[in-house]
């Protein structure tokens, strides 16, 4: 089941899930965002976070991550200044 936070005003849904050896991972979706509309908190080996919320917390900071890169690639204009 997924979970809805938000960053900025950006939602980021949040789809944690237990693996087969109890660990958990947490998969996230930013609807409208085109650099980076899915990912996961699992950029390591499988496994890796011991409980659901530190899956749901490591990828809530990565979409916050591509959130907030959004934002300053859309205030900065082609030639890399500032708009």
């Amino acid at each position: 089941m997924a979970e809805t936070c938000y960053s900025q005003g950006k939602k980021i849904l949040l789809m944690p899930e237990q693996q087969p050896n109890g660990t958990w991972r947490c998969r996230f979706v930013i609807p409208g965002l085109l650099e980076s509309t899915m990912g996961t908190s699992v950029d390591a080996p499988l496994g890796r976070y011991k409980s659901e919320w530190d899956a749901k917390t490591a990828a809530f900071s990565l979409a916050k991550k591509a959130i907030d890169n959004s934002c300053v690639a859309r205030e900065t204009d082609p030639s890399g200044r500032k708009a």
